[in-house]
């Protein structure tokens, strides 16, 4: 008996639980290590003129150009991002550097 090939829906749940399993670790946390990603031309100073206007704390650039690592509140730094300016995403131990430390720049 041939194989058959698995139908539409099926292929849409996979890619449903393969999007999921990538984006969720990304997904920011309500408070805590955020990376602040520049999206529409900015540089880690826009990113930390953000960040300081919502109230966190710089820890260190990110891994990508232009970004930063910041410890503060999500719903306070999204609130003071400029519409389409950054993307506020997790900032995993991985990207960012393990040696990064919990505490901020003095």
């Amino acid at each position: 008996m041939p194989l058959r090939r698995p139908g539409p829906a099926i292929l849409a749940q996979a890619a449903a639980a393969v999007a999921a399993m990538l984006a969720l670790p990304m997904w920011p946390p309500a408070s805590g290590k955020l990376l602040l990603v520049p999206i529409t031309g900015g540089d880690a100073n826009d990113m930390a003129r953000i960040a300081l206007d919502g109230g966190a704390a710089l820890i260190g650039a990110g891994p990508l150009p232009g970004s930063l690592v910041v410890a503060g509140d999500r719903a306070e730094l999204v609130a003071h991002t400029p519409n389409i300016a950054a993307l506020v995403t997790a900032a995993p131990a991985t990207a960012c550097g393990s040696s990064l430390g919990a505490e901020p720049f003095e």
